[in-house]
């Protein structure tokens, strides 16, 4: 499996032809974990009202959900490093197609709450230990090149399960969805069995409590990992917080239902795939310190944009667009560094990137819920707007970021 050995190596690199399969098969269960993790926001007044509660109840999931993620993260990881990357990878997608048959027939809000609470669990084991493989085998002159190719197939599963979901919904019933979700794990889940293979010069140390301990102390022990995840957290927060509201928003402003706001999300998705295509353009144009701050810009006016209500309601998926190439100019790079802050416990170093990321995942519904009862809907959304503006001017103060323009 693509397992990190016990002490820093000077890898040989693997055939063009073989990153090449591994980027795809890792990009199909990527698909998976974020086709599950996007489908519930279009439904969110669909569900309100098939259970009699509130949008802030349903929206609450998305909390559980992204909690859920973040808290199995530390576990993640290190079972990630001893047991490898490919089982921990498969096995997990098992469990969530698993999970999300239960959400599909769950017979109250409480039971599909925790069906997706553990789905989170599950969804946790996925992306995170994905990038760490990846990162294993690319050079980190390649890193971020190669996984903004893998956050192609990726954002592809976002805007899938924010666009089909609203359709399957209203055409077929909510409860399909979650079959479909099931079924795309599996399928995911059995390519890395039957198509992906171990590195042959793969070293794993057995798991135990104190390896587990000895691997955060490592990624610790670089000072740039605090300043990383925190800026993640609020990363995280300031973007994650608004897909949960966006049906409920456009709904309220111009009475569109499920499809329509689905295809407003996938819009994010959009923009990401543009970022996955111009990657290696944007990593050697502008370099990973602007980076950050273009992103910030783009997603502030993106934000900016929404916040006036009387667009038409189709102008919101060329805004949303806007903001995931913003999201993925930021993130991305983010990401590449994450997997170079530990070489010798890179599956834990991401892991508690990605438990950062989901921290502020979970935060953000609630700050947004917040926002929206003292500001109102247009000053909620400016407030998050100003934030990511700041964010994206403070991110390389806080942190400078490794690498340059080549």
């Amino acid at each position: 499996m693509s397992d990190q050995p016990a002490a820093p190596p000077s890898p040989s690199q693997p055939p063009q032809g073989s990153l090449s399969v591994l980027i795809l098969v890792l990009g199909a269960c990527g698909f998976a974990s974020t086709f599950t993790m996007r489908l519930l926001d279009p439904l969110v007044p669909t569900l309100a009202a098939e259970f009699g509660r509130s949008i802030a109840q349903v929206a609450a999931i998305a909390t559980a959900f992204s909690f859920a993620y973040a808290v199995g993260q530390p576990f993640l990881g290190p079972v990630a490093d001893s047991l490898g990357k490919l089982r921990t990878i498969s096995t997990c997608l098992g469990l969530l197609a698993l999970l999300s048959l239960a959400a599909a027939f769950a017979g109250s809000f409480e039971l599909l709450t925790a069906a997706r609470m553990i789905a989170g669990v599950a969804a946790g084991g996925v992306i995170p230990v994905a990038m760490a493989a990846i990162g294993d085998r690319a050079p980190m002159a390649e890193r971020q090149i190669m996984l903004g190719r893998f956050l192609v197939l990726m954002i592809v599963g976002q805007m899938a399960g924010a666009a089909c979901s609203g359709l399957i919904a209203e055409h077929v019933g909510w409860r399909s969805v979650f079959v479909m979700a099931g079924g795309i794990a599996a399928g995911a889940g059995l390519l890395v069995v039957f198509v992906l293979k171990p590195r042959p010069d793969a070293r794993r140390a057995p798991f135990s409590f104190a390896g587990a301990l000895a691997n955060y102390a490592a990624v610790f022990a670089n000072p740039r990992s605090k300043l990383l995840y925190g800026l993640v957290i609020v990363e995280g927060s300031l973007i994650f917080g608004m897909p949960p509201y966006i049906a409920a928003i456009l709904h309220e402003r111009a009475g569109v239902g499920p499809s329509q706001a689905g295809l407003v999300i996938a819009g994010t998705g959009l923009g990401g795939i543009v970022y996955g295509v111009l990657t290696r353009v944007l990593v050697e144009r502008l370099g990973p310190s602007r980076m950050p701050l273009i992103g910030g810009i783009l997603m502030g006016l993106a934000f900016a944009l929404f916040a006036l209500p009387f667009l038409p309601w189709w102008s919101a998926v060329a805004i949303f667009t806007l903001n995931g190439f913003g999201f993925f100019l930021m993130h991305g790079t983010f990401q590449a560094q994450a997997t170079e802050l530990a070489p010798t416990a890179r599956g834990s170093a991401v892991a508690l990137f990605a438990c950062a990321l989901f921290c502020g995942h979970a935060l953000g519904p609630v700050l947004m819920g917040a926002a929206l009862h003292l500001f109102g809907t247009g000053g909620a959304i400016l407030v998050f707007a100003a934030g990511i503006t700041l964010l994206g001017f403070a991110a390389p103060r806080i942190l400078p970021l490794a690498g340059s323009r080549t």
